[in-house]
């Protein structure tokens, strides 16, 4: 394991993190993972996510996630000999990484201009709510708040608006501040100096919803939500067929010839309803049940060996935990010990000369 993180990319960066929760925790953990020596900074309460459901002894799977390959230390920063103690790692540090508010940063000294002048060359990172609008600057937000604020859960779901199931701005928002450090870092290389980079949950979503804002001013018409379908392809989205459902992307006209082929319904790809993707997209609702009729004469496995044959994306619909037993992903799910007990946990998806990095939780 030690000579494994060696050889990895950020070996020899030193990273300071304190922050809590998921979002900018994360941003420590690919760092960590990535190779750099990253310290976790917990209050003498711990870290909110030690107690995000479920549980497990004193952390969570929450907590054991964004936590990997860390060392932890406990601070409390009220107190005078533990903000020296601080003081001390960041000035060994190359990166500090926070999600405090900045009303939080001043009172503590760690904002921006106190930390340029105390520690010039330590690349400052945090991530917070709702980014740098001066009238939103303190205001406390989670993903699934800002989710609704920036028009992902209104583009989500389908007879209802629905959060996305997985936490799409902890992480997006934890893996652009990633990229901010990194780009900082290589600007360190030429300039010997840090930088201040910062994102925010607000900002991330505003950025994934770059699609439908365009698509909005381009065809004025309002977003709405497609379930599992897509406002700019047709067909796309689940089908069932005799023993479950399947997932198919149809993205060009050539893909849509090819689905029609496999199933047996070339006169589709001639008929001038669906002989475009326009036009499919604008008649999608009889399209779909034209192809549905078909799929649900076949199993699942039938199918999905039919268009994977005629190279049309498809694949059956799982749950996360079917991940467990799903042999592509088996070489990305390293084991972590949780304490005394072995789970598996995803390595992050990057592979450094063929291999995804080790994990291993520090306590």
């Amino acid at each position: 394991m030690r000579d494994k993180r060696l050889s990895l990319p950020l070996a020899g960066i030193t990273v300071v993190d304190l922050s809590s929760n998921i979002a900018a925790p994360f941003t420590g953990a690919i760092l960590a993972d990535l190779g750099a020596d990253v310290v976790h900074i917990e209050p003498p309460t711990g870290d909110d996510s030690r107690r995000m459901s479920p549980t497990h002894e004193n952390g969570s799977a929450y907590f054991y996630v964004v936590n990997r390959n860390k060392k932890l230390q406990t601070l409390d920063l009220r107190k005078q000999a533990d903000q020296d103690t601080l003081h001390k790692l960041l000035s060994a540090a190359d990166v500090f990484v926070t999600n405090l508010r900045p009303r939080k940063l001043t009172e503590l000294g760690l904002d921006d201009p106190s930390m340029r002048t105390r520690f010039p060359q330590l690349i400052t990172a945090n991530l917070n709510a709702y980014g740098s609008h001066i009238d939103e600057l303190n205001r406390a937000g989670y993903d699934g708040v800002i989710q609704a604020r920036t028009g992902i859960i209104g583009v989500t779901g389908d007879a209802e608006p629905a959060r996305a199931g997985v936490s799409v701005l902890d992480i997006g928002a934890g893996m652009w501040l990633s990229i901010g450090i990194l780009s900082a870092l290589f600007k360190r290389t030429q300039s010997g100096v840090g930088s201040s980079v910062a994102t925010s949950l607000f900002e991330t979503g505003v950025s994934w919803s770059s699609y439908h804002l365009l698509a909005h001013q381009i065809s004025g018409v309002a977003s709405a939500r497609s379930g599992t379908g897509h406002p700019a392809f047709a067909p796309y989205g689940l089908f069932s067929t005799s023993d479950g459902e399947v997932m198919i992307g149809v993205g060009g006209d050539a893909v849509f010839e090819r689905l029609v082929d496999a199933i047996g319904k070339n006169e589709l790809a001639k008929d001038a309803r669906f002989n475009t993707n326009q036009e499919r997209v604008r008649n999608k609702d009889q399209l779909r049940l034209l192809i549905s009729e078909e799929f649900i004469t076949y199993t699942t496995e039938q199918i999905i060996s039919k268009l994977q044959a005629a190279d049309v994306p498809a694949d059956q619909l799982q749950l996360p935990e079917d991940l467990l037993h799903d042999s592509a992903a088996s070489s990305q799910l390293h084991q972590l010990d949780v304490n005394g007990r072995n789970a598996l946990i995803p390595a992050l998806p990057l592979r450094i000369n063929g291999e995804y990095p080790p994990i291993k939780f520090l306590s």
